[in-house]
């Protein structure tokens, strides 16, 4: 630009009474020519004219507040130095330059500023506050408190002291004080979108599932740019089975940003529970970086994806890495003896509670309390009241305040803590970051490695996790002899007729309570081959929302079968579900992930079940469950065999029904159907696991005998 174009440019700004742009414009102007007489005698009439202001005009501060908003910090800062040689003591100024540094993690420049704001103005309670945020992020909390409360007792209606505060009682383990104070704010704000978050957040731990969809919707509602908001969002929506209603959440923030794996993860999972078989070649196109760059991705997630132990436990460790950071490992000196008895913590998420108790519940209440001292804790909210009644003493842990959960643990002083979700409920992860106990052992609700030397153990057995497979796992492994899983079988009931379960009145009927992710077209294929080779057979599936049985329609009729061999239970109490399940004359099992649970259930109805296993721990599990059950014969060698094998059941009904029988005797005496002996078992490899630590030897991989 010309000096006469510039110099034109800068009375234009003064002009437009602009008048920090002017003189910055004119000063730019004389730093290229010192000799500019016009340049001059403006800047010293702008400056006489400045010199009655404090601060910078409201469209500047302004302009400045929208730049950090927007996520500029450095720009923004930029600006503000350029300002400050003009506004020297403007107090508005060194409190946004303290902010800029605060968002850029610059916590001593933050500091800096932020007290010559404090000495320019020592009654602007927003200098307080930011102060306050500084002291937070430098862990020192009590000054945190402090400058907070000096902030409000200077205006009771401070936005930025009531958030902060809210998040240090929050740290605090004061999650309902917590609450109440960002309530507070949000009645006084309802437009500010972070306040909307944050409360989202401490609702949803606080298991306020609603309240927290609620503000996550208002806070993108206010704020469409927040992805993490929408993120969130997707998840609740997941976890609540609005498996259609979630993908929007997803779909927005990766239109937002592409590279964002957690999101396409969690894409892909919700379109695999719709039996949208389109997220097959979406994930051949990312699967080389997802979960291996940037944020870690779900495990339990993709473990759904492909059956690879390998490049699962890459994963899981990218995401470990994240979720337990330093993972705090086993320096308890050796103990020498064991104790009269072995004080044992078993922790779960409590929202999945219910799930947890059915497949554990019988062998924790079948310890042996001479030898054991058995503590039960529930972490976060949400949990059944019957899950609550089913434990004498059991702990209900705040999952918001990570370091008062571990503080409460250690002064049990347990020998071992047992986690029983892990990836699959997640409530206790950030507990197995700390040091509970002399040992951490992982029993499996999720099957396949955490991807950390949090834990130093992970109790399986042979089938699922057989010779070879500890380069899968970063844990050492507890092989039990007997399998690792242990369910009592179903209570005589009346089962329903075929007519009230929509069942033809004859025909063999496959079935497969599976989750919608559990199901591709690999064993789809197969299975409508089965009907088409077995005249008036059905196939009877799990009812997971309208989506996934339209779509599960399409495929039928697209491989010529009979929608309407498709029939779709409806969900059920256990109890009655247990009950219809002999309708089924066979159950199939899924490849990549097995139906565990459902096959634990088809197997306590009675009813048989054929697997194909595979080689991460998931695809192994249902071999697992028919081996103890004393089945081997239904764990199929290929694709091929098992076709075979389900073929040759549904043509020679003596087979089948002798099938059945032998299942019905196994019941009285095979390991899969004695929680008691289970837990014998479990005992025994804490006595050995125990031991070890006792004689100060490192874990290491132990098959039972």
């Amino acid at each position: 630009m010309t000096p006469a174009n510039s110099l034109s440019e800068a009375e234009q700004f003064e002009r437009d009474a602009k008048f920090e742009d002017a003189a910055m414009a004119y000063a730019g102007i004389l730093s290229r020519n010192p000799r500019n007489k016009r340049a001059q005698s403006a800047l010293e009439g702008l400056r006489k004219r400045l010199d009655s202001q404090t601060d910078p005009s409201p469209v500047h501060q302004a302009g400045l507040e929208e730049a950090l908003a927007e996520g500029r910090p450095f720009e923004a800062a930029e600006s503000c130095g350029a300002l400050l040689k003009t506004f020297r003591e403007s107090h508005f100024l060194w409190d946004f330059l303290g902010r800029c540094h605060l968002a850029a993690g610059h916590l001593d420049n933050a500091a800096t500023c932020l007290n010559k704001a404090i000495g320019i103005n020592p009654r602007a309670a927003g200098s307080y506050a930011a102060m306050g945020r500084v002291k937070a992020a430098r862990g020192e909390l009590d000054n945190a408190m402090a400058l907070y409360d000096k902030a409000l007792m200077l205006a009771a209606g401070c936005l930025q002291a009531l958030h902060g505060k809210a998040e240090v009682l929050i740290k605090r383990g004061q999650s309902q004080k917590a609450a109440i104070m960002l309530r507070k704010a949000v009645a006084l704000a309802p437009h500010d979108a972070a306040l909307h978050v944050t409360l989202a957040g401490l609702l949803t731990q606080q298991g306020a599932v609603e309240d927290a969809k609620e503000h996550y919707t208002q806070a993108v509602r206010l704020n469409p740019a927040l992805t993490e908001a929408r993120y969130q969002l997707g998840l609740l929506l997941k976890a609540e089975g609005a498996f259609a209603a979630a993908l929007p959440c997803f779909d927005k923030v990766l239109q937002a940003n592409p590279s964002d794996d957690r999101a396409r993860t969690q894409r892909l999972h919700v379109l695999a529970e719709l039996c949208d078989w389109k997220w097959l070649p979406e994930y051949g196109d990312f699967r080389r970086q997802l979960g291996l760059r940037g944020s870690g991705c779900d495990p339990s997630a993709l473990m759904l994806m492909e059956d690879n132990p390998d490049l699962l436990r890459a994963r899981a460790q990218s995401y470990a890495s994240e979720l337990f950071g330093t993972a705090e490992l086993n320096s308890t000196p050796p103990a020498g003896q064991r104790p009269a008895r072995l004080r044992i913590g078993y922790f779960f998420a409590a929202r999945d509670a219910a799930a947890v108790l059915e497949q554990h519940g019988g062998m924790l209440a079948a310890h042996d309390d001479g030898r054991f001292d058995i503590r039960i804790y529930a972490v976060g909210a949400s949990l059944p009241d019957s899950a609550a009644q089913r434990f004498d003493g059991l702990k209900v842990l705040d999952a918001s305040a990570t370091d008062q959960m571990a503080a409460a643990v250690k002064a049990d002083q347990l020998d071992a803590a047992v986690d029983l979700s892990g990836y699959s409920g997640g409530g206790a992860l950030p507990l197995f970051a700390a040091r509970l106990a002399p040992l951490h052992i992982l029993f499996p609700g999720y099957p396949g490695t955490m991807g950390t030397a949090a834990y130093d153990y992970l109790i399986s057995d042979a089938d699922a996790c057989p010779p070879g497979s500890e380069r899968y796992h970063n844990e050492h492994l507890l092989r039990l002899a007997d399998g690792h899983q242990a369910v009592a079988p179903a209570a005589p009931s009346a089962a329903p007729d075929r007519a009230a379960c929509g069942l033809p009145a004859q025909g063999f009927v496959f079935s497969s309570f599976a989750s919608g992710s559990h199901i591709t077209p690999q064993e789809f294929d197969i299975w409508m081959r089965l009907l088409q080779s077995a005249p008036d057979s059905v196939l009877w599936l799990a009812d997971n929302g309208e989506h996934a049985m339209s779509n599960l329609r399409r495929a039928a009729a697209a491989r010529g079968v009979d929608p309407d061999r498709l029939v779709f239970a409806p969900a059920a109490s256990r109890d009655d579900h247990l009950a219809r399940l002999p309708l089924a004359d066979l159950v199939l099992d899924t490849f990549t992930v097995n139906a565990t649970a459902a096959a634990r259930d088809a197997l306590a109805a009675g009813v048989p079940v054929l697997t194909l296993p595979g080689q991460q721990s998931a695809a192994r599990t249902s071999a697992s469950l028919l081996q103890a059950a004393g089945l081997p014969e239904m764990i199929a060698e290929s694709m091929q065999d098992y076709e075979a094998k389900a073929a040759e059941l549904a043509a020679d009904s003596t087979t089948a029904a002798s099938l059945r029988g032998k299942l019905r005797t196994q019941q009285q005496t095979a390991a899969l159907f004695s929680p008691e002996r289970l837990a014998r078992q479990v005992e025994r490899t804490f006595d050995a696991a125990c031991e070890r630590q006792q004689q100060g030897l490192a874990p290491a991989h132990l098959d039972l005998e």
